[in-house]
Order: C-alpha cells, then sequence, then structure tokens
C-alpha cells in the first residue's frame, strides 16, 4: 500500500496539460476517432492498436489533466499486480520488494514513466495477466475461482497486445510456464495436468472473447485488414523505410537509452539478477524458464523497435519486478544485493522524479505554446497541419487535423514523395492554418521543394511562435493573438 501511494504521489506531480509528442499526439486521435473518415481511427492514420487510442478517449473524459491522471491510476495497478504476482510465488516479502521495484521504474521520469503511452499500459496489463495466472495456478484451490482467473490473464494477454502490438509477453510467460510445468515430472505437484488444461482453456476463452471483441470493432471501421496493418504489416514497411536512411540518430538514442537505463537502476538490477539465476535453468523450473522467457522477448522488442526512445525501457519492468520480489529471500544468491538495487532504484526515483516534476509543471513548452497560440488565433471549422512531427501542437490548439499522417515515419512510408500532402494543400479542402515546425528536407522528405511552392502559392507566413512559422491559408482572415514571449517557450522538443 505504501508503495501505490508513493506511485501515486510522483504521478501526482506531473499533471499537466502540456503533453509530450506523442502523448498529444495520440489524444488528438483520439478526440477526432469518431468524426468519420477513411481510416481505422477517421481522418488519421496511425500504426497503434485500438486499445491505446481507447483508453486516451477515456483519458480527455477525465479532464484537462485526464492523459497524466490515467498514467497516475494505470502505474498504481501496475504496481499492485506486480505485488500480487509475487506474492503469490514468494509470499508477502517478496510483494513488498516486487512493490517497490515497481515504484522505482513504473514512476521513473528517466523512463519517461511519468507519460501515458503504450508501453506502460501494456506493461499494466501483462502485470494483471501474469499475476492472475500465477495465482491461478499456485494459490486458488477453488474450481470457480481458477477460470475467472485464467480468464482474466488470457483477457488481459490480449489487452496488453491492444496497447503496444509487440507486449507477446504475457502469451510467452504463460505458455512457457504451463508447458514445462506439465512436461517435467517433479513439477507436476504443482502443476497437475488436469488443473493446467482447464486454466489453459479458460486461458483460451479470455482470448477469444476479447479478440472477437476487437474484430467485431475493426469490422466497422474500415475492416479487419487495416486493422492488422497498422498493428504488424505497417511495421515490415516502415522497417524498410528506416534501413535505408541514417542510422546516426537511432544509434545516438540507443547509446542514451542504455545511459538512462544505468542511471535508472534499471541496468544494474537486470544484470545482476541474470548473473544471480544463471544456474536455475538447468533445474527445469517452470517459472525460472517463464521469466527468462519472457525477459528475452522484452529485451528483443526494446532493441527490435529500431527508434529506442527512453520508454520502450518500460517493457522490462514487469519480469525485472517479478524477480527481483522472489530474489530478495535469503536463500536466494546474491539477495543482499538484490536488496541493495532495488534500494537504490526506488531511492532514485523517490529524489528525481519528484525534482523534475516540479520543474517541468513550472516550466513551459513550445509544442504547447504554439498550439495554443493558433486556437487564440483561430476560429470554429480551422484545421491545422504540423508536417511530419510534433502532433502535440494540433492537440493543444483544439483544431481537427488537416493530413492524416501526424508522424514522420507513417509520411516516409505511406506518402513517401508527399503527393497527398501538397495536394491538400493545393486543394478545396487545404488546412487553414500550417506550422513549418523541423527545416526542410529533415527525413530526406521533400527534395523538390514541393511543400514550400504550395505554401508560397496559397498562403502567407503571418508570425513566428516559438521560432516556428505559422503559415495562414490566403483568402482568409483571423485576428492574430499577440505573440507569446520567448520565455514561454521552454526548452527542448517536447
Amino acid at each position: 500500500m505504501l508503495a501505490c501511494f508513493a506511485t501515486l504521489s510522483v504521478h501526482l506531480l506531473s499533471l499537466t496539460r502540456q503533453l509530450g509528442s506523442d502523448e498529444g499526439g495520440f489524444a488528438m486521435v483520439a478526440r477526432h476517432s469518431r468524426d468519420g473518415g477513411p481510416f481505422l481511427y477517421g481522418p488519421q492514420w496511425v500504426d497503434r492498436p485500438p486499445g491505446l487510442i481507447a483508453l486516451f478517449d477515456v483519458a480527455q473524459r477525465l479532464g484537462p489533466d485526464g492523459v497524466r491522471l490515467t498514467a497516475a491510476l494505470l502505474a498504481v495497478v501496475l504496481v499492485a499486480a506486480l505485488a500480487s504476482a509475487a506474492e503469490a510465488v514468494g509470499g508477502r516479502p517478496a510483494a513488498r520488494w516486487a512493490a517497490w521495484t515497481g515504484f522505482a521504474f513504473g514512476s521513473s521520469v528517466l523512463l519517461q514513466a511519468q507519460r501515458l503511452n503504450g508501453e506502460l499500459a501494456a506493461a499494466v496489463f501483462v502485470a494483471v495477466s501474469i499475476a492472475a495466472l500465477l495465482r491461478a495456478v499456485r494459490v486458488s484451490t477453488n474450481r470457480t475461482q481458477t477460470v475467472l482467473l485464467a480468464i482474466l490473464a488470457g483477457a488481459s494477454a490480449v489487452t496488453a497486445m491492444l496497447m503496444k502490438q509487440n507486449f507477446v509477453d504475457a502469451f510467452v510467460f504463460a505458455a512457457v510456464l504451463l508447458v514445462v510445468g506439465v512436461a517435467t515430472r517433479t513439477n507436476r505437484l504443482t502443476y497437475r495436468p488436469m488443473k493446467v488444461l482447464m486454466i489453459a482453456a479458460a486461458f483460451t476463452s479470455g482470448v477469444a472473447v476479447t479478440g472477437a471483441m476487437t474484430l467485431t470493432w475493426a469490422t466497422g471501421h474500415g475492416g479487419v485488414g487495416a486493422l492488422a496493418y497498422a498493428m504488424f504489416g505497417f511495421r515490415a514497411d516502415a522497417s524498410t523505410v528506416m534501413a535505408s536512411w541514417s542510422w546516426n540518430a537511432p544509434l545516438h538514442r540507443l547509446g542514451f537509452l542504455a545511459l538512462l537505463a544505468g542511471l535508472s537502476g534499471l541496468l544494474a538490477l537486470l544484470v545482476h539478477l541474470c548473473w544471480s539465476h544463471r544456474r536455475r535453468l538447468s533445474r527445469l523450473d517452470p517459472l525460472a524458464w517463464a521469466v527468462a522467457a519472457t525477459a528475452a522477448v522484452e529485451a528483443f522488442g526494446v532493441l527490435a523497435g529500431e527508434n529506442f526512445w527512453p520508454h520502450y525501457l518500460i517493457a522490462l519492468i514487469p519480469m525485472v519486478a517479478l524477480a527481483a520480489g522472489l530474489s530478495v529471500h535469503r536463500r536466494v544468491p546474491g539477495w543482499r544485493w538484490t536488496r541493495r538495487l532495488i534500494v537504490v532504484a526506488a531511492t532514485t526515483t523517490a529524489l528525481v522524479s519528484p525534482v523534475a516534476a516540479v520543474i517541468a509543471a513550472t516550466g513551459s513548452s513550445e509544442a504547447y505554446t504554439t498550439g495554443r497560440w493558433v486556437a487564440a488565433s483561430a476560429q470554429t471549422g480551422d484545421t491545422l497541419v504540423v508536417p511530419f512531427t510534433h502532433a502535440n501542437v494540433i492537440n493543444a490548439s483544439g483544431l481537427a487535423p488537416g493530413y492524416p499522417y501526424a508522424w514522420s515515419l507513417p509520411a516516409r512510408t505511406l506518402d513517401p514523395d508527399l503527393s497527398l500532402l501538397t495536394s491538400i494543400l493545393n486543394g478545396p479542402a487545404a488546412p487553414t492554418w500550417v506550422v513549418r515546425w523541423d527545416p526542410e528536407h529533415t527525413w530526406g522528405l521533400d527534395p523538390d521543394n514541393r511543400v514550400d511552392a504550395s505554401l508560397d502559392a496559397h498562403y502567407r507566413a503571418v508570425s513566428v511562435v516559438c521560432g516556428h512559422t505559422v503559415w495562414l491559408h490566403d483568402g482568409v482572415d483571423r485576428p492574430l493573438a499577440t505573440i507569446p514571449p520567448p520565455s514561454t517557450c521552454g526548452v527542448g522538443a517536447q
């Protein structure tokens, strides 16, 4: 309970309307998903599953700070679920240490855990699925309770993928735990074949029901094919595009990612746990094999993402926290160092995250300031395009988006020669406002300056806000708001 309270307290310090680029972008997509349009989410296309967009839709109904408040509530559930999973195997001491490990990383600004993102939401459902499965296998003695827990485990496993499509962690954990448990004679007192079969059937039913509901939704929103492409097919196409471009920026972010993993304490704890339990796999311990296999999948997901953003590290939290909680017993090799590393990580978060939250709360964001200036100058029915980046500017403005690809990678992959963008800028449904955020030719887009030509032909530059030129469509007159002072623009790209 204390770890949950600490998690909530630290997260509440980060309540703000100044959302990060992805946060604001997903909020914008969710807000307009019911407007109608040719894509899975109405007028906008994004390579994310529907569960995440639905989560942002719900979050915004909680008020102006609803997005960050939802992140706070999810982090509390993550800590509680990790404690429940560890308690099912190692009792209350394991639960306490797993909970504080969850706090250490689920509240860390170094991992961007204060933001609402797909990784945080998916990690929560992975933890819930694993906790429900372990309690069904190790704790429950009532058949009805066992079945319900297994159904919850299956439904949560699918929901994790509906938050971030690569989070197959709970499926890997369940498959390895149950198969190794049944296949080894020494474990059949705990993993009795009939009980395991019943759990597997209930788990599958939870998967089937949740999956069927998702497919039913998809048939009314562009079709199952559109859902499959957004979740999986696009990644293959995008990887090809990324492979043809420079790896300098991703490799730089990879180095920064490793630095953040070290500073947060996540890397040290992960390496220590791997070393301490290196011999357990030789005993065919189902839980050890399940944790190891799932951790390997989580680590692969971090690297396979190719962009190496800090929040990718959130994927490692479920297995690191569970393993840490089960490694503090005095009979476990390296238990002293496990406790020390958990304390160091939790202390780091308790010191760094509140300070960073206060600084952010008293500071400002150039994206938010720019978006609010456009909002103050716009009229009802106006639309906005921020080519290739910073969809949070559109969200802050409250205007409808005028171009379906609000992020650079979808634009580079699905509109590589910018034919759609230029046709929109030149056409009858051209957006009212355009904000040029990045310099021309970023990512090698628009080598022939077609966007600039369209802007010169149909728009006029009316202001420079936080260093970014704002264009207004010719023939449209708007009373422009006062340009905000540089002090309101903040520092950095948020």
